[in-house]
């Protein structure tokens, strides 16, 4: 993996800061992650930073403050 593309990785899909959050699930292979900074949450595949789809607030894998 290139400079480029970890330090893509850090940051939020939808808005681009770095206060991404991650909790890792080892059940379903899955990073759960949330923005400090727009709010926005999302899951991804953890080896390769594929976007997984939208987390609602409701979600359960969703880390909540």
């Amino acid at each position: 993996m290139g400079r480029n593309e970890s330090a893509g990785r850090l940051r939020c899909h939808f808005c681009g800061a770095y206060e991404v959050e991650r909790l890792y699930l080892a059940s379903v292979q899955l990073d759960s992650c949330a923005c400090g900074s727009c709010g926005a949450s999302w899951d991804e595949d953890p080896t390769t930073g594929e976007y997984r789809g939208r987390s609602g607030k409701e979600s359960a894998v969703t880390p909540r403050p």
